[in-house]
């Protein structure tokens, strides 16, 4: 389990999830797809609701709860 997990595992982050940026303007970020490469930890592609931006970033920043913060799903 990460470190920066805090009781949250990496195979729990689906397509669909929901994540705001720390330290910024709040935005929110949507899961739009997982990779999972043998030489890598997994990551996830975002695309940004308001803008359709797209980031890359790994699940384990996903999970630390100093880079991003989960947003339920109404």
């Amino acid at each position: 389990m990460s470190l920066f997990s805090r009781g949250l595992r990496a195979d729990t982050v689906q397509p669909g999830d929901i994540f705001r940026k720390i330290g910024t303007y709040g935005a929110n970020w949507v899961v739009e797809r997982l990779f999972d490469y043998p030489d890598i930890p997994r990551h996830a592609r975002l695309v940004d609701q308001g803008s359709g931006r797209t980031m890359t970033v790994a699940v384990s920043m996903l999970l630390d709860p100093e880079a991003f913060k989960v947003i339920p799903k109404n």
